[in-house]
């Protein structure tokens, strides 16, 4: 027949062995209370939050109504065309005189960025060996607030003040890397932009010497009247361009960049660690030693009844 283990069976080897249980529990427990409060250094937390908003100018080209003019291939007058060489000519000066798009995950994925992280080790005199750039980026979560243009920058770190110290130098940093970044785009569009008014320059004096010199030697009013237009749209597309520059220009002087980033609130510094949380250790370390406890006291029991030593054997008759 199968042996069937009473209720009454348990409790006895439960009472039977309650120092054990009571030892192993007890000393589980303070090993945890130990750990956590002596041990596992505190862990604080420090958020600073940033509002960034896509500032950068529209540096489209031309108008809608701009005329190109491309000189005829099989004559000496211009061929003026305004539909689909004016559109493609104005993408491609589009596509070289823009900034870059930024939205809100774009600016989130940049506050990381390793320039910015070598200069918070360099700029607060951190270890180089112990805040490597993977290490501090571990330290740090970066987040966007739901259907909102904040970002908050959270940094984890054993000590409180070096926590809100390190939030608030990558915010500052990160808005430094994209001013910056800022104004060498702006820069490199006013110096595209120059090379592009003094290539026109040129041809508008050319344009001016041709019309000079038909007006000297020729009376034919037809060709006089075409490079005189030749000319005046010369120069229009010119003033576009000039146009295109002051507006880079006064972005330059207005320091527009600087209004894409701004720190609306600094990280505070903690004063109640986020980790460990002693009680909950203590309370989960407390229940875990109490169920191996009993399972070592059962596995024990069943070790000593089932050793073949103590098994009877009946003669045959």
């Amino acid at each position: 027949m199968e042996e069937e283990i009473s209720l009454r069976e348990l409790i006895e080897v439960i009472l039977k062995y309650k120092k054990t249980i009571i030892i192993v529990t007890l000393a589980a427990t303070l090993v945890a209370a130990v750990l956590s409060f002596f041990i596992i250094k505190p862990t604080y937390e420090a958020t600073t939050t940033l509002s960034v908003t896509d500032v950068t100018p529209e540096t489209g080209f031309f108008g809608s109504n701009t005329t190109v003019i491309l000189p005829g291939k099989d004559s000496d007058l211009p061929a003026v065309q305004s539909d689909s060489i004016e559109k493609d000519l104005s993408l491609l000066l589009s596509s070289l005189l823009k900034y870059p798009d930024m939205s809100v995950e774009a600016f989130k994925e940049e506050v990381t960025n390793p320039i910015v992280l070598m200069n918070t080790v360099k700029q607060l005199g951190l270890d180089p060996q112990k805040y490597t750039v993977e290490n501090l980026k571990k330290q740090i979560s970066v987040s966007v607030v739901n259907n909102t243009n904040l970002i908050t920058v959270t940094v984890k770190e054993n000590d409180p003040k070096l926590a809100a110290k390190i939030a608030d130098t990558i915010a500052q940093n990160f808005r430094t890397y994209i001013i910056e970044r800022n104004n060498r785009q702006t820069d490199k569009l006013i110096e595209t932009l120059n090379k592009l008014i003094t290539l026109q320059n040129d041809k508008i004096k050319e344009a001016t010497a041709e019309l000079n010199k038909v007006q000297t030697n020729s009376q034919d009013k037809l060709l006089i009247e075409q490079k005189q237009k030749q000319l005046d749209l010369l120069k229009s597309t010119r003033d576009i361009m000039l146009e295109k520059y002051n507006i880079l220009e006064l972005v330059k002087e207005s320091d527009l960049g600087k209004q894409s980033i701004l720190i609306t609130s600094k990280a505070l510094v903690p004063d109640k660690p986020i980790a460990p949380k002693k009680s909950l250790n203590i309370i989960i370390t407390f229940i875990l030693g109490l169920m191996v406890s009993i399972f070592i006291i059962f596995f024990i029991e069943y070790w000593k009844n089932s050793d073949p030593k103590k098994t009877v054997n009946i003669p045959q008759k």
